[in-house]
C-alpha cells in the first residue's frame, strides 16, 4: 500500500490508528475506517486494518469525528462583520456618543452607513443608552445605526430612520420602536423595527460593491467555517435578493450552505406569499421558512412569583454593595406582570395562535420545514402548539429554548419537533439568568431534560451573537461552565457522545436531512480533531466533505 496524505479523492483511503466517534448513536473506539468515492466503505476496530490497494494514512491517535453542522448562524451577518465598527468594547454612554461622533467625522456626514455592532450595555457600570437626541448631536447628519449583541435591540439617528423607512404605524407592534410619552422617538429600536434597518443598511452596502468583492467576502467567511470544522451551515432567515449571493458563492466553496426563507422586509417578520415565490433554493437542505414568537431581551416568558421575590432581593443587595442602581436598573428595564399566579414577560409577537397558524399553513402546506424562533418558556409552548396543530409534512426546528418549567417541557415532548439550542451562551448569559432568578426554579438551556423525553436535540451557535467555534459549543453542553468556572444547572448536562452527535447528526435532524455519521455506506464527511474534543486546547485540523480533503 502507498502511504501518505491527499487532497483530492483518489480510489481508496484508509484511516488508520485513530480513535473513532462512529455509528448511531455514537460510540468512541479505537480504530480506523476505509473510504472509497466518497463514501465510507468500512469502519474497523484497532487490529481489523483492511488489506488491499489504497493510500494509507496514520492518524497517530487523533480523533475523527462525524462532519460539524452549525444549523443556525447567521452566516452573510457574520461574513460582513468586517464592514462594521466594534462597539463591544464601550463601558458608558459616553463612550458610545465619542465613539459615534469620532466614526461620522470620517465619513463627514455622506451617504454611508456609520454602523457598529456587537454593544453590550447590560456590562456597562451605568446601563443607560444614549437618545436619539444625543446621537444626532454628534451624528454630523449621517445614518448611525448600531446593534447591540443579540442582532434584537439597536441604537438609530434620525437619518438612519429615514433611510430605512421606519415609523412606529408600519410595524406589526409599534413598541418595537421606543417612545416618550409625548410620542418623540428614544431611539432605540427592537425586533422588526431593528430588522428593517438593518437590511436596508445591507442592501446599501452589498450594492455598492462589485460582484467579485460580494463573492470574496463571503468566500472568505466559508473557508474560515471549514478551518473550525463545519461541513454545513445555515442561515436562519435570509430574504430572496440576499439568498442569491449565497447560491452564487456556493459554485466556489465545497461547505455546504442552505437557509431559511424569511420576509424580504425584515428578518423578524414572518414571509408571505410574495416571498415564498421569489425564494431560492439551496441543494443541500430542503426548503424552510422562519418564524419569530419572541425576541432576546424580550423574551416571552413566566416563572413562578418567588423567582421574582428573590430576583428583587439580589438585585438591591448588588445595588447596595455596589452603590449603583445598575442592578435594579436592568431588573425593571422589563415589562413584568401578574399573570395566572405567574410572573410573565408578555412579549409573545402572536397574541392569537390562530393568527400564526394562518400564516404558518401557507407555508407547510407547500411542504416547507417551519423553524421557529422561540427563546422563552411561554413562546416555546406556543411553537409546540403550533406544530402539534399543523404537524407539518416537512418537520420543524423550534431554536434557542432557553428557559423550560416541567409542564412546559412535557407539553413540548408532544410536539414532533428537534431543539436547536446554543449551550456557547452559558457563560455569557449564567449571571443574568441567575440574576433574574430562573434558577432553579426553570431549566435553563435544558439539554438534559429535552433528551430523557426523548426530544432530538441539535447543537448550534447563533453566531456571531454567541460563539462560533463548533467544539467550543460542544463542550459547554457537558460541562456547563460559566465564565467563572462555576457550573449552571448542572443536571441539564449530557454525555459526550450525545454532545458531539447533537453538534453534528442532530444539526442534520434539524435540517431535515438524514445523516448515518461514521457508517458503513455514509458520505465520507467527516473532522480531524488533534486531540480529544472535549479537550480545551483540541482543535480540528482536517475537515473532509464527501471523500475529499477540503481542511
Amino acid at each position: 500500500m502507498k502511504r501518505g496524505n491527499s487532497s483530492h479523492r483518489p480510489e481508496k483511503i484508509v484511516f488508520e490508528n485513530a480513535i473513532l466517534w462512529a455509528g448511531k448513536p455514537l460510540i468512541k473506539c479505537n480504530g480506523g475506517m476505509c473510504v472509497c468515492e466518497g463514501k465510507i466503505t468500512e469502519v474497523f476496530h484497532k487490529g481489523q486494518e483492511s488489506i488491499g490497494d489504497g493510500i494509507v494514512v496514520d492518524l497517530a491517535g487523533m480523533h475523527v469525528i462525524p462532519g460539524l453542522i452549525d444549523a443556525h448562524r447567521h452566516f452573510l451577518v457574520s461574513a460582513m462583520l468586517g464592514t462594521q465598527r466594534d462597539a463591544s468594547g464601550w463601558t458608558s454612554k459616553g463612550d458610545a456618543l465619542g465613539q459615534i461622533e469620532a466614526a461620522c467625522r470620517v465619513s463627514r456626514g455622506g451617504h454611508e452607513w456609520v454602523f457598529f455592532s456587537k454593544m453590550d450595555h447590560t456590562k456597562w457600570r451605568k446601563p443607560v443608552l444614549p437618545t436619539i437626541r444625543e446621537i444626532d448631536a454628534v451624528a454630523c447628519g449621517a445614518a448611525v445605526f448600531v446593534s447591540d449583541i443579540t442582532l434584537h435591540r439597536g441604537l438609530v439617528s434620525s437619518a438612519a430612520i429615514h433611510r430605512a423607512g421606519l415609523s412606529r404605524d408600519r410595524l406589526r407592534c409599534a413598541d418595537d420602536i421606543d417612545a416618550f410619552k409625548s410620542g418623540d422617538l428614544k431611539g432605540t429600536i427592537w425586533e422588526e423595527a431593528h430588522g428593517r434597518v438593518l437590511f436596508a443598511l445591507y442592501r446599501d452596502i452589498l450594492s455598492s460593491y462589485g460582484e467579485e468583492e460580494r463573492r470574496t467576502i463571503i468566500h472568505e467567511e466559508a473557508e474560515r467555517c471549514l478551518k473550525m470544522g463545519l461541513t454545513h451551515v445555515h442561515d436562519p432567515g435570509l430574504p430572496w435578493d440576499m439568498q442569491i449571493h449565497l447560491k452564487e458563492v456556493q459554485e466556489r466553496t465545497p461547505l455546504k450552505l442552505s437557509w431559511s426563507v424569511t420576509s424580504h422586509e425584515c428578518l423578524y417578520l414572518h414571509p408571505e406569499q410574495k416571498d415564498e415565490e421569489q425564494a431560492l433554493q439551496s441543494d443541500h437542505a430542503p426548503r424552510s421558512a422562519k418564524f419569530f414568537l419572541d425576541g432576546a431581551h424580550r423574551t416571552a416568558a413566566s416563572m413562578p412569583v418567588m423567582a421574582g421575590v428573590k430576583a428583587l432581593v439580589r438585585a438591591g443587595i448588588e445595588s447596595a454593595s455596589g452603590l449603583s442602581l445598575a442592578p435594579l436598573r436592568l431588573l425593571f428595564e422589563q415589562k413584568i406582570v401578574l399573570q395566572g399566579g405567574s410572573l410573565a414577560m408578555p412579549y409573545l409577537r402572536y397574541r392569537d395562535i390562530n393568527d400564526l397558524v394562518s400564516h404558518a399553513s401557507f407555508f407547510t402546506e407547500r411542504g416547507y420545514r417551519l423553524v421557529i424562533h422561540a427563546l422563552g418558556n411561554s413562546a416555546a409552548c406556543q411553537a409546540s402548539e403550533l406544530v402539534r396543530t399543523l404537524n407539518p409534512e416537512g418537520g420543524s426546528s423550534i431554536e434557542h429554548v432557553l428557559v423550560m418549567g416541567e409542564e412546559d417541557l412535557d407539553l413540548f415532548a408532544a410536539a414532533p419537533s428537534v431543539a436547536s439550542i446554543q449551550p456557547g451562551f452559558i457563560p455569557i448569559y449564567a449571571e443574568t439568568l441567575l440574576r433574574q432568578g430562573a434558577v432553579p426554579y426553570l431549566k435553563v438551556f435544558p439539554l438534559g431534560s429535552l433528551k430523557k423525553r426523548g426530544v432530538p436535540v441539535c447543537i448550534s451557535s447563533d453566531g456571531p451573537c454567541g460563539p462560533d467555534d463548533p467544539l467550543y459549543n460542544i463542550r459547554r453542553a457537558v460541562d456547563r461552565k460559566t465564565s467563572d468556572g462555576v457550573v449552571l444547572d448542572a443536571g441539564e448536562g449530557i454525555s459526550e457522545s450525545d454532545a458531539l452527535a447533537a453538534g453534528s447528526l442532530g444539526g442534520s435532524e434539524s435540517l431535515g436531512i438524514r445523516n448515518d455519521g461514521l457508517t458503513p455506506g455514509a458520505d465520507a464527511t467527516f473532522c480531524v480533531v488533534d486531540g480529544d474534543p472535549f479537550g480545551a486546547g483540541s482543535r480540528v485540523v482536517q475537515t473532509w466533505i464527501d471523500g475529499v480533503r477540503v481542511v
